[in-house]
Order: structure tokens, then C-alpha cells, then sequence
């Protein structure tokens, strides 16, 4: 970070007095965040599958690897800058190989192992100096092998698993130390195998997937998580795919795991699961647009970028795809950790009255050229959110068009009849506007509340007794009224799990004319609903309560079945919806 100069400093301060006056952090709604889509890239010059790819000062450097299994593989350098998507002919490693591991430790790229050609493998090491466009020699790795998997932690590079020709896999792990040129035998993986990925989380290496056995064996599921400092192994919750010639990379703390081949000769994927290693658990995310076997990943921006790999699983077919992945994330994650915090602001801080598209966000959802006070109530309205929190979001902030946008990029709703867009009329920003006679807007599935805690969260302003916020649809009947007002007095309740149980009514008016802050949050732990308005708890439930399944979309101001009575008149802004139980 650049040293704030007085300027700065100033704003600085002025920034902290402001929010400390203004209540930012108390007050100020959840903005948008991105979602998650594959884009193609420039296509790789050299079509090949098993090479290796590292990143040094955003330029990924793709080393290596093959067209033919039949014959030799190749040396070939090439590197690709995300910023122009250009790719550029570099010195060609001197050994040919492909299926080796590939490391950066202090701006520097090294290979390990691999394979120079068929039924062949190396125990050679090669560092690359991007600086000088240089190779040079290092110290062999003790065990020559293939198919292995290389990771950094404390500036040693472990190389990990592999094959030989022979007929089982290998455990072996073996630590390079770039300083010493030395090499280090290291506790075995407890599962032996070949093809699997390796990276590194807070110092841990996680082990994923591979092939056991030999080239044609079954893929494996198997997570195993390896501590350095003590030089043991861990079992962890398997990947719900299993394969091998994958590739990992890490994101803001998760791991993803792109493409791969079920084993066995059994075809190749697309899949892309994420690791959380925080919680031991697994998440689905968007298909990779190619399905390949043998790629290799990198990030640079908090960008994936899936390069080469084959086409088919045996014999292997070249690929030149490069495809990006735009992980979801918060607009004010300007550094893109996955968390809104003291960094970001600084950020914001050194880019104050400025027109910088990175930081200039606000009004949502492109900014208006200059950064100032808008963009800091949004990012303080992130402050201490983790992107994994939200769900989906609606700013409604649109100007024109039938689509409500859901910042996430799944969940976006249809308006029908003709609900009117109101730019400058919302709590935030823009709100829609109801006419209370046939307006209303339609999402598809967002979540099943029986099955998990989450929150939904939601400005208006208007509205009359009986009219409703947010329900949801569903043809088994189980659909039902999340947010609405009750028809005698205008009152905030809940019909989330009724039947059987009884709704939950607040004493809270919400058809008042003026703006309120309504919400219903659901513990699945703890089987009990939560009403909020203005950020303040006004009703809880002090029995446990729990319901059936439900899979229909949303409605915005209307009930599941749109009777008359339920369609609102009023505005509605800025409608959130988080996985887990939440207060204001």
C-alpha cells in the first residue's frame, strides 16, 4: 500500500468523523454482489493437456505438456497477460515434459518432475527467472516420478504423490528448499496416487482427488490435509466428485476444484466444486464451459483462469481453451479476500475524488464517475461481510426493462403488470414502485426455508392492511407469505410454517407512510422464527417451529396465489436474502 500523503490523511479523517456522525455502519443497506460466470479468453497459441501454469506479477506462464501421448512432449513456453488477454512466446524449458508440478517461490518458477514422453518420467528441476527469460538447474528430486503435485508453505516447495511405470502409485513427499538446493523426505500422504491436485490454505496443503492404483484406475474423492509445521496428515470430508487430472486453486480462502476425469477412462468433466476448509464442507458451482481433463488452473484478480488440457480422456486430445471464472463477490471487496474490512476502505481512501471504476460503484450498479460519499456508504454497508453470507440481492435499482436484476447473477425476477421504476425514489438509490391492483415481480427457486437458517430482508414504504412484501409459490401448497401485513391493523407477521404452526405477528405497524426496514429470520439450529423492523427484534417464537419443503420461486408484493387483497401499493427497496440467520 502507497504511503498516505497529507491529503489522504485528511479525508481520512473526515471519512471517520462522517461515518461516526451518520450511523453508516448501523444504518446503510447490503449493496450487490457479483456472480459467478465462465467467459472464453484468447485461446492458447500451443493446444496441449498435462502442463503446468504459475503466476508471476499477473502474467500466467504456461510451461510444457503435450499433443500426442506417443510421442515427445514439449518445452514450449507461453505467457498470457489477463489485462490485454494476449499471449506471448517465451524460452522454451530445456527439458520437454509434461504431468510435472509447478511452484513460484520468491518470483521464481520451478519444475518438478514429470514426463518427457511416453512410459518415461524425470526427477529433473528447473527454476525460470521471468526477470531474464531464464532457465537453470537445480538439484534432482530424490524420487523421479510423474502425474505428481507440487505446493508452496514457507518457501519450500512440496512435491507430492506421482507414478512410476509400475503397478501402484506413489505416497512419497518429498520438500525442496530453494535456498539450500536440498531435498527432504517428508511423512507419506496416507492415500497413494496419481493425478491429484494439491494447494494451500493459512499453511495447510490440502490433497484432492487422483487416481489410485495406476493410469486407468478408479478416480478418488478423498481430501487429506497436511500440516508442515508437524508433519502429519488429516483425513477430510471427500469431494463430492471423485476424480482425477483435476486442477485446484484458491480464492479468498476456498478451494476450487475444476474438471478432472472420472478414472477408469470413464470420460472427462466440467464440474467445479468449492471447499470451504473453515466448515469441512462442499459447495456446486457453475460448469466449466469446456469439459477437459489434464488443465491446468491459475488466478490472478481473484480471477480463475482454466487453460489447455484433453478433450477426451484416452487417447488425450489437445485442448487450446482458455476460459475465465468470475468468482461472486462484494463490489466494495476491492483487494477481492472474500471480506469487507479496513483494507478496502484504504483502498477507497487512496482513490478519493477520483473516477476509478474499481472503487467508483455507487450510484449502483455503475457508478457516477468520481469517487466520494456514495461509494463509502456502500462499502460501509459491507463492513465485516463475508461474500459467502449472501445469497441473492435485489437493489432495484433499474431504470427501465421487465427484469429485476439479482446482483448475484441466478435469481433474477420477471415483472408483470406494470410496476413503475422510480430511480431517485428509493430508501437507496431507486425502488419500484406497486400500483396495489396487479403489479408484482417473479423469481425462480431461491432456497428451500425447511431445509436451512436464512434471512430476507426488504425497505418499503406504503402499503395497507393485508397487502404483501415477499412470498413464495410453490404447487404442493406449502408456498406462503414470508413478509406481509396483517389485514386488521397493518401489522408485520410471518406465515413461514404455517400450517401447521401458527403465524408469528409483531405489534409493529409497517403501513404507516413512512420507510421501514422489515425482516424474518429463520434458525434452522435452533427451530425458531425472527421478525425485525428498523433494526430492532419485534417478535420471536418460544416453541420450536419447523415445515414442510417448499421449491417455488418468489413473489414481491404479492401472495403465492396473487388474490386480490395481496398486492401491494407502495414502494419496495433493496430486497436481500442470506443463508444464515441474521439481526440488523
Amino acid at each position: 500500500m502507497k504511503r498516505l500523503n497529507c491529503t489522504k490523511i485528511s479525508n481520512f479523517v473526515w471519512i471517520l468523523t462522517a461515518l461516526a456522525l451518520c450511523g453508516i455502519l448501523n444504518t446503510a443497506p447490503m449493496a450487490l454482489a457479483a456472480g459467478e460466470t465462465w467467459t472464453t479468453r484468447a485461446d492458447m497459441p500451443t493446444p496441449r493437456w498435462g502442463l503446468s501454469t504459475c503466476v508471476v506479477n499477473g502474467k500466467i506462464y504456461a510451461i510444457g505438456g503435450g499433443q500426442s501421448p506417443y510421442g515427445n512432449y514439449l518445452t514450449t513456453v507461453e505467457v498470457y497477460d489477463p489485462t490485454t488477454d494476449t499471449w506471448t512466446k517465451k524460452a522454451d524449458i530445456p527439458t520437454a515434459r509434461a504431468f510435472a508440478g509447478a511452484s513460484v517461490v520468491n518470483g521464481k518458477i520451478y519444475i518438478v518432475g514429470g514426463s518427457p514422453g511416453q512410459q518415461m518420467m524425470v526427477s529433473t528441476v528447473e527454476a525460470y527467472d521471468p526477470a531474464t527469460d531464464t532457465w537453470t538447474r537445480k538439484a534432482d528430486m530424490p524420487t523421479g516420478r510423474t502425474f505428481l503435485s507440487t505446493c508452496v508453505v514457507g518457501g519450500k516447495i512440496y512435491a507430492i504423490g506421482g507414478y512410476i511405470n509400475g503397478p501402484t502409485c506413489f505416497s512419497t513427499v518429498e520438500a525442496y528448499d530453494p535456498v539450500t538446493d536440498t531435498w527432504t523426505c517428508k511423512a507419506d500422504i496416507p492415500t497413494a496416487k496419481l493425478g491429484l491436485s494439491t494447494c494451500v490454505i493459512d499453511g495447510k496443503i490440502y490433497a484432492i482427488g487422483g487416481i489410485t492404483r495406476e493410469m486407468a484406475g478408479p478416480g478418488s474423492s478423498t481430501v487429506e490435509e497436511y500440516d508442515p509445521a508437524t508433519d502429519t496428515w488429516t483425513p477430510k470430508a471427500d469431494m463430492p466428485t471423485a476424480r482425477g487430472y483435476l486442477s485446484t486453486i484458491v480464492v479468498s480462502g476456498k478451494i476450487y476444484a475444476i474438471g478432472g476425469s472420472p478414472g477408469s477412462w470413464g470420460g472427462i468433466l466440467s464440474t467445479v466444486e468449492k471447499y470451504n476448509p473453515v466448515t469441512d464442507t462442499w459447495t456446486t458451482r457453475p460448469d466449466m464451459l469446456t469439459a477437459r481433463d489434464l488443465l491446468s488452473t491459475s488466478v490472478v484478480n481473484g480471477r480463475i483462469y482454466a487453460i489447455g488440457g484433453s478433450l477426451v480422456d484416452f487417447p488425450w486430445s489437445p485442448c487450446s481453451a482458455v476460459e475465465e471464472y468470475e468468482i461472486r463477490f462484494i463490489p466494495t471487496d476491492f483487494n477481492r479476500d472474500g471480506t469487507v474490512d479496513i483494507k478496502d476502505l484504504l483502498i477507497l481512501i487512496e482513490n478519493w475524488a477520483q473516477d476509478e471504476p474499481l472503487v467508483d460503484i455507487a450510484p449502483l450498479p455503475l457508478g457516477d464517475g468520481i469517487v466520494d460519499v456514495l461509494d463509502l456508504e456502500v462499502l460501509m454497508s459491507y463492513w465485516g461481510l463475508n461474500v459467502d453470507d449472501i445469497l441473492a440481492h435485489w437493489a432495484l435499482d433499474e431504470t427501465q426493462g421487465i427484469v429485476a436484476h439479482d446482483s448475484i447473477g441466478l435469481n433474477n425476477g420477471t415483472l408483470h403488470g406494470e410496476p413503475v421504476w422510480q430511480p431517485s425514489g428509493g430508501k437507496f438509490a431507486g425502488a419500484l414502485e406497486f400500483d396495489g391492483i396487479d403489479d408484482y415481480v417473479e423469481t425462480d427457486f431461491v432456497l428451500n426455508p425447511a431445509a436451512e437458517s436464512f434471512s430476507a430482508f426488504a425497505w418499503i414504504k406504503g402499503g395497507s392492511p393485508g397487502q404483501v412484501i415477499i412470498s413464495q409459490t410453490d404447487d404442493t401448497g406449502h408456498g406462503t407469505r414470508w413478509l406481509w401485513a396483517d389485514p386488521s391493523y397493518g401489522r408485520l407477521i410471518t406465515r413461514l410454517m404455517h400450517p401447521p404452526f401458527d403465524p408469528l405477528l409483531s405489534e409493529s405497524v409497517i403501513t404507516d407512510g413512512q420507510w421501514h426496514n422489515i425482516g424474518l429470520a429463520y434458525d434452522f439450529i435452533g427451530l425458531r422464527r425472527f421478525l425485525y423492523v428498523d433494526g430492532a427484534e419485534v417478535a420471536k417464537d418460544t416453541d420450536f417451529v419447523g415445515g414442510m419443503s417448499v421449491y417455488g420461486g418468489l413473489h414481491f408484493g404479492a401472495s403465492k396465489t396473487l388474490d386480490a387483497a395481496s398486492f401491494f401499493s407502495g414502494l419496495i427497496d433493496d430486497i436481500r436474502i442470506y443463508n444464515r440467520a441474521i439481526s440488523p
